[in-house]
């Protein structure tokens, strides 16, 4: 028995398709590129495929990893290519490599929010994500209860960066990704409306990949 890491692509009309549908169109697609997959014991067989950081809704990802194990000879480039061969649009094997890394090194996301250009915006996105008061109401948990509270989003960015390009403007934005603690960068979206008194609607949310610790990208 083998472990390897695939990365895919989720893009287009796909980021719109949930974690679960996904996952099922992953089963499917392995088993029809014909992948020499490993089965799990018991009485329910099932092939072995572990998703590391589901995606949000309606957000892109570049580099998606999702590891599988094999049994049997089959390279690396064989995986790719048979699997990009039964995947719909939207969905594309980047690459297969070794799990250099333990799920558990994932620590941050890095993400690109896209707007189109509007003049002044950028002055504005700036002074809101210097605000150091983006706040955004999210569902959780208050003494065992679901309630809605109140959450700075400001005190989870790592790091971000303004850039305009072309007709847009880029906010390029890290935030906490893993076990312990995993920011959507909707409620990002949603706190800086709040904070600007607007309603700005991003033209696209990449995610661009994922990060350990030390902001080294995760293999």
């Amino acid at each position: 028995m083998q472990c390897v890491r695939i990365w895919f692509r989720k893009t287009g009309r796909v980021k719109y398709v949930s974690h679960l549908d996904i996952m099922r169109c992953m089963t499917r697609a392995v088993r029809r590129a014909k992948i020499p997959l490993w089965y799990t014991e018991g009485f329910n067989p099932h092939p072995y495929l572990n998703f590391l950081q589901p995606m949000p809704l309606g957000i892109e990802g570049m580099e998606e990893p999702l590891d599988i194990r094999i049994e049997g000879e089959i390279t690396k480039e064989q995986i790719r290519d048979n699997l990009n061969a039964v995947l719909p649009e939207g969905l594309s094997i980047v690459r297969v490599s070794e799990p250099y890394m333990k799920p558990t090194d994932i620590a941050f996301a890095s993400y690109e929010i896209i707007f189109q250009y509007e003049e002044k915006l950028t002055k504005k996105l700036t002074d809101a994500m210097n605000s150091g008061a983006l706040i955004c109401e999210k569902m959780g948990k208050v003494n065992g209860r679901k309630r809605i509270k109140q959450v700075n989003v400001s005190e989870n960015i790592k790091s971000y960066e303004l850039t305009e390009r072309d007709t847009q403007i880029v906010l390029r934005v890290i935030f906490p990704c893993g076990n312990t603690k995993n920011v959507n960068p909707l409620n990002l979206m949603t706190a800086i409306n709040s904070c600007l008194n607007t309603d700005l609607v991003p033209l696209n949310i990449v995610r661009l990949g994922l990060l350990d610790e030390n902001l080294l990208r995760f293999e």
